[in-house]
C-alpha cells in the first residue's frame, strides 16, 4: 500500500462532492430515561428511578446514517420497521436528518427494535430490549425490488447487520451481485459471530477483534495471527479488502499477503468507545464512495474513530471538523465545538459555569481564576475568543492561534469541557471558542445543566500562625508587659513562620 502525502490525504477528503450512499440494515430506536434514585422499592429490593427526562436517538443502522449525513453524503435508508410507536419516532428522526426513507417499509407483523436504557446519574440501572419475534417474516422480495432500482444509482452500499433477521441470504446475495455488476463498493460491518459466508463477494468487511476471533476460530494475539485471520477471511469470502479494528492497537487494512498496513490509534485519551465501530465503517464508506484509495479511507476512518472515543456518548463529525483535526494534529478531547458540547451535555441538574477570555499570554491571574472554578459545583466551560474577534478588538492578530491557545488550557484542572461558540463578527461582543478544561470530581465532560451562575471572585488569603508541634512550648508572654497592657514581649520559643507567599499558579483561598 502506497502512503499518501499530506496534501493528497487532505484533498482525498476535501475534494469529495456529495456521494450517494445506500445503507441497508437493522433500524433501531435507542431510548434513554435519565433521572435519580432516592429510595428502594417496597415491592422488591430494586431502586426506584425518578425519571427527569427521556431521550430518543437513532440506533443500529440509523447511527451509521447520521454519521454519513453529517459528513455531507446523500443517504438512502433501506430497512423494515413495525407499525408501532418506535417506528414512528425512527422515521421522524431519519427525516430530521434529511435521510431518504422511501426504502423503509412498515409491516404489522414486524416489531421495531427498541433498546431502552435507564440511567441514574452516570450509572446504568437497566436495559430493556424489544426485538422482532424469531418467527417474523421479513419482506425479502420487497427489499430486493427496491435494491434493484436503487443500487445502480448510488456510489456505495453499506450493510449494517445486527443479526435481527432482516438481512437474509437472498438479500445479501443480490447486494453483492449488483455491486460487482455495476462496480459499486459494498461494505459491511458484521455483528454476527458466525456464518460469514453470507458476505461472499463483498468489497470489504470490518469486524472487530472478538468478531474476527469467532469467525476464524482462533485468538488474535499478535500481528502474525491477525494477518493469518485476515487472509483466511479474504480467501474464504473472496473479498477485496478486510479491515479489522483492534481497539487500542489500532486497525489493520488488508489487501493481500504482501499488501497490508497496520494503522496506529490517533489518540491517547479514551472517554467512551461506544460508536467507534460505526464511525470507522461510516468514514470508510464515505471515502470509498468518493473514489479515495483504501489507504486514504483507512487513515480518515482511524482519525475519526480516535476523535469519537474522546467524547462521551455517540457523536458525529462534519468534514470540516475532521479537516480541522488534520490541520492542527492531536488535541484534547476536552476541546470541542458548540454543537459537540450541546450533544454531549447529559440531562443533569447541575449549573453551567461559563467564562471566556483571550488567553493569549497566560498569567498568574489567569491561573488563579481558572483554579477557582474547581470550587464551584457545576460544569465549567472556558471559552477561547476566536482569532478574528481578537483582531477586531485589539487591532492586531493574537500571538497564538486558537488551537495553540486552547491546548494549554485543556491540560489545566478547573473546567469540564470545551466548545467553539460562534456568533456574528463585529461590535464588541466577541466570537468565542468554548473550552472545558478538566473532568473535575470524576465527572465526564458535559456534566452540566443549562443555568448560568455568578462569576467567581478571587478570595483573599488569610494568614494563620503556625500551631505548636506536640511537646513544643507555647510562646511565652512577658508578665509585666501583659499586666500593664503594653505591647507583648517577644515569644520565648521560635517565632512563627512568616506568611507564605502565593506560589505562581496557586490560589490560597479562605477555607
Amino acid at each position: 500500500m502506497r502512503p499518501s502525502s499530506e496534501t493528497e490525504l487532505r484533498q482525498s477528503l476535501a475534494d469529495i462532492a456529495t456521494p450517494q450512499i445506500l445503507v441497508v440494515g437493522d433500524l433501531m430506536l435507542d431510548r434513554y430515561s435519565w433521572g435519580k434514585v432516592h429510595r428502594i422499592s417496597p415491592e422488591a429490593p430494586i431502586p426506584v428511578l425518578q425519571v427527569a427526562q427521556d431521550d430518543q436517538r437513532l440506533g443500529g443502522a440509523g447511527n451509521v446514517m447520521m454519521n454519513l449525513s453529517a459528513l455531507g453524503a446523500e443517504v438512502l435508508a433501506c430497512g423494515v420497521t413495525g407499525k408501532d410507536e418506535a417506528a414512528e419516532i425512527v422515521l421522524e428522526l431519519l427525516q430530521e436528518q434529511e435521510i431518504d426513507t422511501s426504502g423503509v417499509s412498515q409491516h404489522q407483523e414486524y416489531t421495531t427494535v427498541l433498546k431502552h436504557r435507564m440511567i441514574a446519574g452516570h450509572t446504568h440501572l437497566l436495559r430493556m430490549d424489544v426485538d422482532p419475534p424469531s418467527q417474523s417474516e421479513v419482506p425479502q422480495e420487497e427489499m430486493i425490488d427496491y435494491l434493484k432500482k436503487t443500487v445502480p444509482k448510488v456510489d456505495a452500499v453499506l450493510v449494517s447487520d445486527y443479526g435481527k433477521g432482516l438481512l437474509g441470504y437472498s438479500v445479501l446475495r443480490n447486494i453483492a451481485a449488483m455491486g460487482k455488476t455495476h462496480n459499486i463498493p459494498v461494505l459491511c460491518d458484521p455483528r454476527r459471530n458466525t456464518n460469514y459466508e453470507i458476505y461472499q463477494d463483498f468489497t470489504l468487511i470490518k469486524p472487530n477483534r472478538s468478531e474476527t476471533e469467532a469467525a476464524v476460530g482462533f485468538a488474535l494475539t499478535d500481528q502474525d495471527s491477525i494477518l493469518k485471520a485476515a487472509q483466511k477471511l479474504k480467501n474464504k469470502l473472496d473479498l477485496e479488502y478486510v479491515v479489522i479494528s483492534l481497539d487500542q492497537d489500532g486497525m489493520l487494512l488488508y489487501h493481500q499477503a504482501d499488501d497490508y498496513q497496520f494503522l496506529n490509534p490517533e489518540t491517547q485519551e479514551v472517554f467512551d468507545v461506544v460508536g467507534a465501530g460505526d464511525m470507522l465503517i461510516s468514514v470508510l464508506a464515505f471515502l470509498m464512495a468518493g473514489k479515495a484509495s483504501i489507504e486514504q479511507a483507512g487513515y480518515w476512518a482511524q482519525l475519526a474513530a480516535g476523535m469519537a472515543i474522546q467524547h462521551v456518548g455517540v457523536v458525529s463529525f462534519s468534514r470540516a471538523e475532521l479537516l480541522h483535526r488534520f490541520d492542527y494534529g492531536e488535541t484534547s478531547g476536552k476541546i470541542m465545538t458548540l454543537e459537540q458540547l450541546r450533544r454531549s451535555l447529559p440531562h443533569q441538574e447541575l449549573p453551567l459555569v461559563f467564562t471566556n477570555g483571550y488567553f493569549d499570554d497566560i498569567s498568574a491571574g489567569h491561573l488563579k481564576f481558572l483554579h477557582q472554578l474547581k470550587t464551584l459545583k457545576g460544569f465549567n466551560v472556558v471559552a477561547i475568543n476566536s482569532d478574528r474577534s481578537i483582531s477586531q478588538q485589539k487591532g492586531a492578530a493574537p500571538l497564538l492561534n486558537e488551537r495553540e491557545r486552547a491546548l494549554p488550557r485543556a491540560r489545566l484542572r478547573g473546567a469540564d469541557s470545551p466548545e467553539q461558540l460562534s456568533r456574528a463578527e463585529g461590535g464588541r461582543a466577541p466570537s468565542v471558542r468554548a473550552l472545558p478544561l478538566s473532568r473535575s470530581r470524576g465527572r465526564p465532560a458535559g456534566d452540566a445543566g443549562r443555568h448560568l451562575v455568578q462569576p467567581v471572585r478571587a478570595a483573599r488569603h488569610e494568614y494563620r500562625p503556625r500551631q505548636p508541634r506536640r511537646g513544643e512550648r507555647r510562646p511565652g508572654r512577658a508578665g509585666a508587659a501583659q499586666r500593664c497592657g503594653a505591647a507583648l514581649a517577644p515569644p520565648l520559643s521560635p517565632a512563627p513562620r512568616a506568611a507564605p507567599r502565593p506560589k505562581r499558579g496557586h490560589c490560597y483561598a479562605k477555607r
